[in-house]
């Protein structure tokens, strides 16, 4: 399942999508991958962004993770092996999740080959963002192998990151990726409808998911 990703967080409001969308985008154009966009949420965000738009090798799938707690472990196996089935022809999966729930996170770690979290620098974001950590710690704790990808999201342009200090404290399983700016054409690609590098090519913006698609083809493909 190398090639499965999950963008994630108990939060919303944090990047989840644009990061997902744009991510899908950029690995498909710029490395000429099969990518699936699995629009995993039931308000529908990643369809509403893209389902209209033309991404070259880039498909859109409605799979909505099952929720509710009645059978909660069968629904979700149905859902991991459906994405399984779906990643046997395709070279990567991209899964936009909703707000999650741990029980359910607890369940997916198994199922996906990364975890990606869009984490900005309130305490509030870190604060949701700390029980997933712990969770991928605690599901791969006899495994150093990188799991999690915390994607600084939503950063404002002057602000300058720690990264030095974010990636002394974070665990083995996971690493720090490349930022993702609080960007006016993020939200115009969103209005417009596809990813930013059609609707804003080389902007800045452009360049930071092109930055951030390198260093997951790089981790994916190592």
């Amino acid at each position: 399942m190398r090639n499965i990703l999950a963008v994630t967080n108990r939060k919303g409001g944090v990047g989840k999508t644009t990061v997902a969308v744009n991510l899908a985008a950029a690995l498909s154009i710029n490395y000429k991958l099969k990518c699936v966009l699995i629009d995993a949420d039931p308000i529908g965000s990643s369809s509403l962004w893209v389902e209209e738009s033309s991404i070259q090798r880039l498909k859109l799938k409605r799979l909505v993770l099952p929720n509710a707690p009645n059978n909660k472990h069968h629904a979700l196996q149905t859902w991991g092996a459906t994405l399984s089935n779906i990643s046997l022809e395709h070279d990567l999966i991209i899964a936009d999740l909703p707000p999650i729930e741990l029980g359910v996170f607890s369940e997916l770690i198994h199922q996906v080959s990364y975890v990606i979290i869009p984490v900005g620098l309130s305490s509030l974001e870190w604060e949701a963002s700390f029980p997933l950590i712990e969770r991928v710690i605690a599901a791969s704790k006899d495994n150093k192998q990188t799991k999690g990808i915390i994607v600084p999201s939503r950063i404002h342009p002057q602000k300058i990151l720690p990264r030095d200090k974010i990636s002394e404290v974070l665990p083995s399983q996971w690493i720090l990726a490349p930022q993702i700016s609080l960007r006016s054409d993020f939200q115009k690609a969103a209005e417009k409808k596809d990813w930013v590098g059609n609707s804003a090519k080389n902007s800045i913006a452009h360049k930071e998911i092109n930055k951030l698609s390198s260093f997951m083809y790089k981790l994916i493909y190592k």
